[in-house]
Parts: C-alpha cells; sequence; structure tokens
C-alpha cells in the first residue's frame, strides 16, 4: 500500500500524523472517552500564529466581497478553503465546514451503499479541499487514514513548515469525537488549524450549532466540542425544507444566505443575516413569501413531488440498475421514509391553514 496515502479498513486504524515534529500513533476506538478538550497549553479557538496566513494580494481569498452560489464542486472546493483561510487569519484555529456532498455522490443511493461508499466516492475531493489551503503552497503531503468503524476519515496536511500542518476530520461522529485519542490529538495540535468536515453526514451525526443537545450522555462534553468549533466557516447545503428546495450559504466572514427555488426553479434570496438563522426564522421568511406570491400550498407540493421524480431519474440514470441490488427490506425502508415525509408535509400544511 502506498505509505502515504495510507487508507486501511476494519476493527482498528492506524494513522501516522506529524505534529510538533514527532510522529504521533492515533488509534481508534480506545481508550477513555470524555476528557476535557482544553489545556493551558492548547490555544483553542483563538491562537493562530501570524505563520499562518501572510495577507498579499495575490491569495483567492483575498475577496472584497462574498462569493456567489457555486456554480460547479471544482469552485465549492475553492470558495471553501479560501474561507477557512479568511477564518485562520482572523485567529479561527478550530472550524466546521460543511459540503453539498450531492453533487460529489448519489445520495438517494446511500441507503443502499452504506456509509462507506459515501466516504470512498467523496474523500478524494476532500483531499484536493485541502491541498487547496493556503493557496496550495507549502505542501509536503496529503497522509489520509479511516479512523474508525464508521467511515470517519484523518486527512493529515503536511507542511513544509510544521508550523502549518493541519488537520481534517471528515464524516467524524459523536463517537469518534468522544475518543480519548481523537482529544488528545486536537490538544496536540496547539494553534495549528483543526477542520470538522460534514458533521452532519456522519453515521452519528452532530450540529455544532445544536451546541452539544445530540450528545445524550455526553451532552456537556458535546457542547464544549462545539463551541470549540463553532466557527462555520463555510456552509453549504441543500434539500427539501417546508416543501421547498432550501440552500443555506455562508462563506466567512460574509452573511448567512438562504434560497428557494421558487415555482420556475428560479433560486431567491428570503433571509441575509449575519448570523445563521434558526428554523423558525426561516419558517416566518418562506411564510412571507408565499404570502407576498400568493403561492396555493398544492402548488409547491406538487413541485416537491417533481422534484423527487426527477433525483430519482437522475440517480438512475447515473447508475442503471443500482435499485435492482436493493433488497426488499431496503426498498420497504425507503418507501417507508418517503411516505413519513408526505405526512409530516401535509400535518405542516394543516397546522399552517388551522
Amino acid at each position: 500500500m502506498d505509505a502515504h496515502r495510507a487508507r486501511r479498513l476494519g476493527p482498528a486504524f492506524l494513522v501516522l500524523a506529524v505534529s510538533g515534529g514527532a510522529l504521533l500513533s492515533f488509534v481508534a476506538p480506545l481508550g477513555g472517552r470524555t476528557q476535557d478538550l482544553r489545556s493551558p497549553s492548547a490555544s483553542g479557538a483563538s491562537g493562530a500564529r501570524t505563520h499562518g496566513v501572510t495577507a498579499r494580494p495575490a491569495f483567492s481569498w483575498d475577496a472584497d466581497e462574498p462569493p456567489p452560489i457555486p456554480a460547479s464542486p471544482e469552485e465549492m472546493l475553492q470558495q471553501a478553503s479560501d474561507a477557512v483561510m479568511r477564518a485562520y487569519r482572523d485567529g479561527k484555529t478550530r472550524q466546521a465546514v460543511r459540503l453539498r456532498l450531492d453533487q460529489l455522490f448519489d445520495m438517494e443511493s446511500l441507503y443502499v451503499k452504506g456509509i462507506e461508499a459515501l466516504q470512498l466516492a467523496t474523500v478524494p475531493y476532500m483531499e484536493s479541499f485541502a491541498k487547496k489551503l493556503w493557496g496550495g503552497e507549502y505542501l509536503k503531503d496529503i497522509k489520509t487514514s479511516v479512523v474508525d468503524e464508521q467511515a470517519g476519515t484523518l486527512i493529515y496536511r503536511e507542511s513544509e513548515n510544521e508550523l502549518q500542518d493541519m488537520a481534517v476530520f471528515y464524516l467524524p461522529g459523536r463517537d469518534l469525537m468522544a475518543e480519548g485519542k481523537t482529544q488528545n490529538f486536537i490538544r496536540k495540535m496547539r494553534d495549528r488549524l483543526v477542520l470538522l468536515l460534514n458533521t452532519e453526514n456522519a453515521q452519528s451525526d452532530f450540529r455544532v450549532d445544536y451546541k452539544g443537545m445530540e450528545w445524550m450522555d455526553y451532552t456537556t462534553f458535546g457542547e464544549q466540542l462545539c463551541e470549540m468549533f463553532s466557527e462555520q466557516s463555510y456552509y453549504y447545503s441543500y434539500g427539501p425544507f417546508e416543501s421547498w428546495q432550501l440552500t443555506i450559504f455562508r462563506a466567512y466572514p460574509y452573511n448567512w444566505e438562504i434560497y428557494i427555488e421558487d415555482l420556475e426553479y428560479n433560486t431567491v434570496k428570503i433571509f441575509d443575516s449575519p448570523y445563521k438563522p434558526t428554523s423558525n426564522q426561516v419558517v416566518a421568511r418562506i411564510e412571507q413569501y408565499e404570502a407576498k406570491n400568493e403561492i396555493a400550498p398544492y402548488k409547491k407540493i406538487s413541485k416537491l413531488m417533481k422534484d423527487t421524480m426527477r433525483q430519482e431519474e437522475a440517480s438512475e440514470e447515473a447508475e442503471p440498475g443500482w435499485r435492482s441490488s436493493a433488497s426488499p427490506e431496503e426498498i420497504m425502508e425507503r418507501q417507508k421514509q418517503l411516505e413519513e415525509r408526505a405526512k409530516e408535509e401535509a400535518k405542516k400544511l394543516e397546522t399552517n391553514e388551522a
């Protein structure tokens, strides 16, 4: 196996990462769980040194205005790396990033293929993202390894200057982040850059803006971790919400932007805020839009159903016959999910009409 791209699947995994000039052995899942992530030697989210980024006009992240919604996966990865660098330059050494994985993988097939298929198909894009940091400069090597049984992945960017080494945890779930080895690794990174990438798509998923609410027995630890990685420097998601296709977009340090896809498939901005809006705030803006444009409930439901059919057709066209490999139980589970979604949408309509 190529020593520079060590990837192993199985019950235990070993990652060799360079930190502070010494090789660290990172084994998961092992050892004690929730330790205190903070220590006098760890600078957390506010200790970026001046060596990390220098303000040079030639760098792509030196932008005077927010970027547009990306038109391609490549543009998304470039925007994300630029946003991370802008935040790092402002002292944010612990950041969370969310990318649109549906542009990189057929998410319709996830329930059949599993999280491992998602990880294998998208890791090359995440490595490309890591390479783009620092404008692609100072790169010495990229080391990638799966570090738990739920496809959690560590991508380590080794730089010519070890102080510019950085780490990306891709698809990291609650179980991985609660491991003592993970916490120890983050502490030893000190003020080097560490990113959590797409925790929302992990097997045991969580969102940093939920502040630990999903962590159950480890709520206090989860709250602490989410606070440490509270800076969501780049966020790009797309999916159904309140019977609309909703886009949430943000690139540091610019505002959060919320868009819906109208009945004619135009992208319409309905919200612009320096803070990530709550679900209730988004619902209120959607209701304002619907009232102003006199949108009948059946019209948006009809569009949503058409969207679902189009997604399934596109999925089948991309990989003909994959549904035939699904078991009857998997097909039934998929149908059950669709029915539950339809019931939820109908219930919301009844509530709104009441």
